[in-house]
């Protein structure tokens, strides 16, 4: 076993998610990753708690949509929505062996399955949960990496100086806290959005591991303007690129992709909250520093922004409701000339760590 899996299953254990005494914890994973699956196992009995595994091969997710007809997809799956009430924490690995596994899906099979699932959802974001990553070759190849090379870029990401890291992002959260109205500046973008009222929130190694980011809820109806992303936006194994989303009153009034238009049409009519913001997103761990197509890694890279359409995180503030929350990102260099400006005041973090203000 890789000894680096032991530090990584005790952050997860005793950080993401404070596994105490009679706690029920859910772990979920997919191909790969039962050498993790089992450090923590034993980390969480030790802790006094009970631990019970399922593993969801992505071979059995791709048969369920190429036979499912349409009511089978529509029926929510109780079992599992009694499973995940029951739990008290929820550990989901990402461990697939195929990342296009369902590339070729209908993009419409997919966007109503996420409407029926919904509640399930929703009752996972109301737990202990954390989302997490064990590397593969499937992963590896997304970001054109060897397997070695892969393994240390996600070790790298999750075991830094979480205190330090914590500081940073503690200071971007008392700037955000006081900030009423955003804009952001940069390539192909011009974009208006108010947070006044809304909370930040510190994305440690809690929810997400790596963790990395500070983010907050836009007001609904505030979006005014448009902004291109340079990234991809996957959803799905599939990639969007070359995104330019137009807002009027909060809503996306006008969009295309330069690849793969047909998935964002289809993503934005899931239902009426996925045309709006629920998400805005910065970036501030340092390291990551190379854009691999997961966006678990992605959205938390030093320098970006990321913004996303559907659902906002309740302990945000936000209200915007919808089946879908698909983060878009943005890369916004201070030194190529982007800016994020705050109540007209520009932000940056510096090469030391610091927040840096220019009126």
């Amino acid at each position: 076993m890789d000894p680096r899996l032991h530090a990584f299953a005790k952050l997860i254990v005793n950080m993401a998610t404070q596994i105490t005494r009679g706690d029920n914890v859910l772990i979920q994973i997919s191909d790969h990753g039962h050498d993790f699956a089992l450090e923590l196992y034993k980390q969480i009995i030790e802790k006094g708690a009970q631990p019970l595994l399922v593993s969801t091969p992505t071979e059995l997710v791709r048969a369920f949509y190429d036979i499912a007809d349409s009511k089978t997809i529509s029926t929510l799956p109780r079992h599992y929505y009694h499973l995940i009430q029951a739990s008290d924490v929820i550990i989901n690995i990402r461990s697939e062996a195929n990342t296009k596994n369902l590339s070729t899906v209908p993009s419409h099979k997919i966007s109503a399955r996420a409407k029926t699932l919904k509640p399930i959802q929703e009752e996972r974001l109301s737990k202990r949960w954390c989302l997490t990553q064990y590397p593969t070759m499937g992963y590896a190849q997304e970001a054109a990496m060897s397997f070695a090379e892969y393994s240390d870029f996600v070790f790298s990401a999750i075991l830094i100086d979480w205190e330090d890291q914590l500081r940073v992002m503690q200071e971007l959260k008392q700037i955000l806290d006081q900030t009423d109205e955003v804009r952001l500046i940069g390539d192909r973008t011009d974009l208006i959005m108010s947070i006044k009222g809304r909370n930040a929130v510190v994305g440690g190694p809690d929810n997400n591991v790596p963790g990395g980011e500070v983010f907050t809820a836009p007001i609904d109806d505030s979006a005014e303007g448009h902004i291109y992303f340079d990234l991809p936006a996957i959803k799905y194994g599939q990639e969007v690129e070359g995104i330019t989303l137009y807002f009027e009153k909060g809503e996306v009034v006008d969009f295309s992709a330069e690849r793969n238009e047909a998935l964002l049409r289809s993503m934005l009519e899931t239902d009426a909250g996925a045309r709006r913001l629920g998400e805005l997103g910065i970036g501030t761990n340092r390291g990551i520093t190379t854009f691999t197509k997961n966006i678990l890694f992605d959205e938390k890279i030093g320098d970006t922004i990321h913004l996303a359409l559907g659902r906002a995180y309740k302990e945000c503030g936000g209200t915007n409701e919808s089946a879908i929350h698909w983060d878009m990102i943005k890369t916004m260099k201070y030194t190529q000339g982007s800016r994020m400006i705050f109540d007209g005041i520009a932000v940056h973090l510096s090469e030391d760590g610091k927040w840096v203000t220019e009126s």
